[in-house]
C-alpha cells in the first residue's frame, strides 16, 4: 500500500463460542477481556495502557461465533512495538485472581446492556430458533450464571488448546519495505505459542425450526425483526450477484427498502438487507424496527419487493446505479490498512482465491441483469423464516 500512512497489524484465531459448551458459555469472551489486563512485559493494566498510548495507537478486539480477532493500527515507525505488544498479550497473558473476580463485574453489566438493546437481542433470539440449542446459537457474551462461577484454570485451559500456531492468521497491512524482518520478529515473539489445538469446531447442526415464524416478549416500544434465508447456498460467483441484490433492496437512499418502506410507506426508521457469508452457512437477512401496529403491513411490502425482483422488475438504469454503488464501495472499502487486512483475511478464511481489488471490480463488471433476477428469484422460492421482538 505505497500510499498508506499507517501499519495495521491484525491477529485472527478460531477461538470463539462455537468451541464451548453448555459450562463454558462465557470463556471465549473474557478471555477476550483479560487479553488487555496483565501481561509478562507490560505488568499492570496501568502500564498496558502507557505502552499502547506511546505509539498513538487505534486498537480493539472483535467478536464473533467463531474468531477472535484482535488488532493495532499505528504509525509505521512503531511497528515493532506494535507487534511486541500483540505477541506480549496473546502469548503471555497473565489472569490474577483478583482480576478475574472484578472483571466478572464488567462482564455481567455488558451482558445486561445487551439484554436492554432490542436490535441486539433479537440477533440472539433468532440465532436459538434458527439453530436449535448448541454453540451455534449460545450467546457469544455467556450467561451471568456461567460467568459467576468460572475459575483461572478454564482460561488457562482455554487459551493453550485455542491460541496455537496452527489456528491463527497474523496479516499485516502497509508500503511494507522490510518483510523479511517482520517476519522474522512474528517468528520469534511467538515461538512459544502451543504448535497444535487440541479443541475441534462442531459439525454444523442440521437443524429444522418446528414452525417459520416466533417471538420474544420483550415489551418493546418497537417490533425489532429479522427475516432470512435459511441455508441460502450459492456458489463464489454467485455471491457477486447476492451482495449486488443486497444494494438493489437496501445500500443507499434510492434502494428499494429505504424508498418503499421507510420514505413511501413510513413503516419503520431502520431497515437492511445483507448477504452474510461464513465458513458453514450463507444467509439473507432483512433487518428493521417496526411499528407494532403495523408489523403485518411491513411483512407484506418486504415480501413485495422480493417478488417484485424475482419476477423480471429490474430496470437497467437501476442495476447500472447499483453496479456503479457497489464497485465504489468496494474500492472505498480497502483505502486503510486495517481495511486492506480485513480484505485479505476475509478471502483466506472462506477459503476463496485472494482477489486483488481489480480482480474483484471485474467480477462485478461481468454481472449480468439475468443474475440478479436468478438469485431473487433463489430467494422468493425460499421457505422464508421470521423471528421478532414485540
Amino acid at each position: 500500500m505505497n500510499d498508506a500512512n499507517s501499519i495495521t497489524i491484525e491477529i485472527l484465531v478460531k477461538a470463539w463460542s462455537i468451541y464451548e459448551n453448555l459450562d463454558t458459555n462465557w470463556i471465549s469472551h473474557f478471555l477476550e477481556h483479560m487479553f488487555f489486563k496483565w501481561w509478562i512485559k507490560y505488568s499492570t493494566p496501568e502500564i498496558v495502557a502507557q505502552a499502547v498510548d506511546e505509539i498513538w495507537w487505534e486498537s480493539n478486539a472483535f467478536t464473533s461465533e467463531e474468531y477472535a480477532w484482535y488488532y493495532i493500527k499505528c504509525a509505521p515507525e512503531y511497528t515493532t512495538k506494535a507487534i511486541d505488544i500483540l505477541a506480549d498479550m496473546l502469548v503471555w497473558a497473565q489472569f490474577p485472581k483478583d482480576e478475574l473476580e472484578r472483571e466478572k463485574e464488567v462482564v455481567i453489566q455488558e451482558i445486561m446492556m445487551y439484554e436492554d438493546m432490542p436490535h441486539r437481542l433479537v440477533i440472539d433470539k433468532w440465532k436459538e430458533f434458527f439453530y436449535g440449542n448448541n454453540s451455534y446459537c449460545w450467546n457469544i457474551t455467556g450467561t451471568v450464571d456461567n460467568v459467576k462461577k468460572f475459575d483461572q484454570d478454564y482460561l488457562i485451559n482455554h487459551k493453550e488448546s485455542l491460541y496455537t500456531k496452527d489456528n491463527l492468521i497474523i496479516t499485516v497491512a502497509w508500503k511494507i519495505e522490510n518483510q523479511n524482518e517482520i517476519e522474522d520478529l512474528i517468528n520469534k515473539l511467538f515461538s512459544k505459542l502451543p504448535e497444535k489445538t487440541t479443541i475441534q469446531k462442531p459439525i454444523i447442526p442440521n437443524f429444522k425450526p418446528t414452525s417459520n415464524k416466533d417471538f420474544y416478549n420483550k415489551w418493546t416500544e418497537q417490533s425489532h425483526i429479522v427475516i432470512w434465508a435459511k441455508w441460502f447456498n450459492i456458489s463464489e460467483n454467485e455471491k457477486y450477484a447476492a451482495n449486488l441484490l443486497g444494494i438493489l433492496l437496501w445500500g443507499n437512499m434510492s434502494s428499494r427498502l429505504f424508498q418503499e418502506i421507510r420514505e413511501k410507506l413510513w413503516l419503520c426508521y431502520y431497515v437492511s438487507a445483507s448477504h452474510y457469508t461464513n465458513e458453514d452457512d450463507w444467509i439473507f437477512m432483512i433487518r428493521a424496527g417496526v411499528d407494532k401496529k403495523r408489523l403485518d403491513k411491513w411483512i407484506q411490502a418486504i415480501h413485495s419487493e422480493i417478488s417484485k425482483i424475482a419476477n423480471w422488475e429490474i430496470s437497467l438504469q437501476e442495476f447500472e446505479k447499483s453496479l456503479g454503488y457497489i464497485k465504489w464501495k468496494t474500492k472505498m472499502w480497502i483505502e486503510t490498512s486495517d481495511q486492506m487486512a480485513d480484505f485479505l483475511w476475509e478471502q483466506f478464511i472462506m477459503k476463496w482465491n485472494i482477489k486483488s481489488l481489480d480482480e474483484i471490480l471485474k467480477e462485478y463488471e461481468r454481472l449480468e441483469i439475468e443474475q440478479i433476477r436468478e438469485v431473487a428469484k433463489k430467494l422468493h422460492q425460499q421457505n422464508l423464516y421470521m423471528y421478532y421482538i414485540k
